[in-house]
């Protein structure tokens, strides 16, 4: 697509094109986002890939963004990501990860490895109407290969490699798709100047995992500044981290308040075993979700933090007086495990219902876990009913 003059309308999610293509798991995969109400895809994808099987990957490429496109979502794929010649290893990888070796794709000898990677992609895909733009890298300024050395100067000399070798890119991309328009993913908006790219691209892009309101807000002012600077539209196509402090709710309502377009990172929960498992995404692979909080503000809806807030009463009526008399004559009679289960689903609701208890491990999790036991400990349940009680009364202030 042909730069646009504004992209604050993205509410989009960051996504890999999968190892192990499924057309239908990447058609649930993009119902969910329609669902959600989202609208772009940042999409992963790597050379060894193609490698491995050209025809294969980019033909699995086309379906996504066909398939993408069907859902009313569009696409901009990473074209970059740094790529390692022969005989190299990863830096991620690598026993000693201090002075990093630095990867074989910043060498200028080994450019026309990564120009026959993109000249295929771009042949393969430009036309394709659910193309948004192109994201000519990831990230340059933040691997391994870089924040593993100490020295100053030996780590300029390397960001000044990574520089050349995007900016050679920037101009090979365009070169190769004069029409659709492209923009860099850089870790920070101080990125678009230290680069000297500004003047390169058709948008200014940055990340921002950024740990206050304060510090979110000041990034999202140095964008619009920036923007203004060069003439050029803005997006923060990576934002979203449970474990920098950086809350999906926060982020989103921040490029909301500067008319700032945004990629959540990501749409999908991994595998427990993956390494982001547990800090991002919004939906596991049967369509739940992992905070509500995230949907309603993808939605424009917010948690009230003002003085108007009013607190839950969830013993208005007398409900949580009425459950926790029912689990003590419960507990009193030795009752069996399931009649104890459904007197602490009665008092659970009350306190999810009023968020009252930390809903990370709910405890209608733990409820649904022991009914579905064949043997059920007595005991663990006596237990759990009684710690339920006492959270009941302390959260209702029941002397």
């Amino acid at each position: 697509m042909k730069p646009l003059k504004d992209y604050s309308f993205i509410k989009g999610f960051n996504y890999d094109l999968p190892e192990e293509y499924s057309h239908e798991e990447v058609d649930r995969q993009m119902g969910y986002a329609e669902r959600l109400t989202l609208n772009s895809c940042r999409l992963f994808m790597w050379l060894d890939g193609w490698k491995k099987d050209p025809e294969g990957f980019l033909c699995n490429l086309k379906d996504l963004i066909r398939t993408a496109w069907s859902h009313g979502i569009s696409t901009t794929p990473i074209l970059m990501l740094p790529y390692f010649t022969e005989g190299q290893t990863q830096y991620w990888l690598a026993e000693e990860h201090s002075n990093a070796e630095i990867p074989g794709c910043y060498y200028p000898e080994n450019w026309w490895i990564g120009e026959e990677y993109v000249a295929a992609v771009i042949e393969a895909v430009k036309d394709e109407p659910g193309l948004l733009f192109w994201d000519v890298m990831n990230e340059p300024s933040w691997h391994g290969f870089m924040l593993s050395v100490d020295d100053p100067l030996e780590r300029q000399r390397r960001l000044d490699m990574v520089w050349a070798f995007l900016k050679h890119f920037i101009a090979f991309v365009r070169e190769k798709d004069p029409v659709n328009a492209l923009g860099v993913g850089h870790t920070f908006i101080e990125d678009t100047e230290r680069s000297q790219t500004g003047e390169m691209v058709d948008i200014i892009i940055f990340h921002d995992y950024l740990e206050t309101r304060s510090k979110v807000e000041a990034t999202c002012r140095r964008a619009i500044e920036l923007s203004k600077k060069y003439g050029k539209p803005v997006i923060n196509n990576e934002t979203g981290c449970l474990c920098r402090s950086n809350p999906y709710e926060v982020a989103i309502q921040m490029c909301n308040t500067y008319k700032i377009g945004y990629y959540l990172f990501e749409l999908m929960i991994e595998p427990e075993e993956k390494m982001w498992s547990r800090v991002h995404g919004i939906v596991y692979p049967d369509g739940t979700i992992r905070d509500p909080s995230i949907v309603a503000a993808i939605m424009g809806f917010f948690r009230n933090r003002s003085d108007s807030a009013i607190l839950p009463d969830v013993n208005q009526e007398h409900f949580a007086d009425k459950a926790l008399e029912n689990a003590g004559k419960l507990l009193h009679a030795y009752a069996p495990a399931d009649e104890l289960l459904e007197a602490c689903e009665n008092m659970a609701n009350l306190l999810e219902a009023g968020e009252l208890v930390p809903m990370a491990y709910p405890p209608t999790r733990k409820i649904e876990e022991w009914r579905r036991k064949e043997k059920k400990d007595i005991m663990a349940i006596r237990q759990f009913t009684f710690s339920l009680m006492e959270t009941l009364r302390q959260a209702c202030q029941i002397g």
